[in-house]
């Protein structure tokens, strides 16, 4: 059957996506049936449950109660809170709402870099996705990262799509209410995976104003209503109990700074261990991506500038963390995969594609052997 026969939103490219978020899947399962569950796995599930039992609250000062209920509903739904004592019998059936956020956070990417840098990008970008260890464990396990993530992309790239429509001759703020109530969501899930993630509500602003400029005040009067929508969803894991959400906010630990020194002592540990688990491959295209950016006019874009610049802010921001170090690491390596798409895209496209070539697919190649190799170690190891 010939593509033209197809429904006109799905076609070569879609269709593409779908077979590479196919594969990450498969790898994800093949993670979650092999990984017995982490100790912190297995303090989330039974804080979920507890919270639905009203026993006790899932939320806490570093984030709220949506992670723990996602691995409570799970455990409520497939009939797994009758075997607590078996929680790692079950443990595919308690991580697949996380393995839903990667899918979700990998289509948002191909989505995205498709938009910006043409089919060529996204499908960079998506192979990077789905074949890095590093997004495989972290939608294979139960955590905040993949899905902080997934909230945090949205929230930046829901605020520059809003922005883009600020030139309209028409009434941008009404017509926006979609967009708004899906930035408002992003904004839940974001800040409500880990409280810290909040600091990318300012790139979010930062970049509605700069690509919005002709309607400064609209685009704060629809940032300051996505908040609004945010905290109201929110409010919702505090069963709409005003005073303690009001007593949970002023009790949040919104940056959880680990040391005084501008370096946590931790750090370089979860650094090196955050990218030798992805190979060799993630920090050469990192490298050539960078220098190609700071010495090529073309690549200097709002495109790719903007989650360059995201990518930095979380870096920076991790520096001085200890617990949210991978957290906020693993959100920046999704913004830095995009800008290593965008790049590459222009590269494939330049007089230099011979050897760009050679680079980004044999850095894709590469990890893809990488990550097949460590899910096969994986599975040796718990024979």
């Amino acid at each position: 059957m010939s593509s033209r026969s197809l429904p006109a939103r799905v076609g070569v490219p879609q269709l593409v996506a779908l077979a590479f978020l196919l594969m990450f899947a498969l790898q994800c399962v093949w993670f979650m049936v092999h990984q017995p569950l982490a100790a912190t796995e297995s303090v989330y599930i039974e804080a979920g449950l507890l919270h639905l039992e009203r026993l006790a609250s899932g939320n806490n000062a570093q984030h709220t109660a949506l992670v723990p209920l996602m691995a409570g509903v799970a455990a409520r739904l497939s009939g797994v809170e009758k075997h607590v004592t078996e929680f790692n019998d079950y443990r595919l059936l308690l991580r697949m709402p996380f393995l839903m956020a990667g899918l979700a956070l990998g289509a948002s990417l191909w989505y995205v870099a498709r938009r910006l840098y043409g089919n060529v990008g996204g499908y960079v970008a998506l192979i990077l996705y789905c074949f890095s260890p590093l997004t495989i464990g972290a939608a294979g396990e139960i955590g905040p990262a993949v899905v902080g993530a997934w909230g945090g992309f949205g929230l930046v790239f829901t605020a520059i799509a809003v922005a883009h429509t600020l030139y309209a001759p028409r009434e941008v703020v009404l017509w926006n209410w979609r967009r708004i109530l899906l930035m408002g969501l992003s904004i839940a899930i974001c800040v409500g995976a880990q409280f810290s993630l909040w600091v990318l509500l300012l790139p979010a602003l930062l970049f509605m104003l700069w690509v919005g400029h002709v309607r400064p005040a609209a685009a704060f009067v629809i940032f300051a209503a996505a908040c609004v929508v945010g905290l109201l969803l929110m409010s919702a894991l505090y069963d709409f109990n005003v005073a303690a959400y009001a007593r949970a906010l002023r009790s949040a630990d919104w940056l959880e700074i680990g040391s005084r020194e501008f370096v946590s002592p931790g750090f370089s540990w979860t650094a090196s261990d955050f990218f030798r688990g992805n190979g060799l491959g993630l920090p050469i295209l990192t490298v050539v991506t960078l220098v190609t950016f700071a010495v090529w006019k073309r690549t200097r874009f709002f495109g790719t500038a903007a989650p360059l610049l995201v990518t930095i802010l979380l870096f920076s921001v991790a520096l001085r963390m200890q617990f949210a170090a991978f957290v906020f690491m693993f959100a920046a390596l999704i913004f830095l995969m995009l800008f290593m798409a965008g790049v590459s895209a222009d590269l494939l496209e330049s007089r230099f594609a011979l050897a760009a070539n050679a680079v980004v697919f044999g850095v894709l190649i590469a990890n893809a052997m990488i990550d097949v190799y460590s899910l096969m170690n994986l599975s040796s190891r718990t024979r």
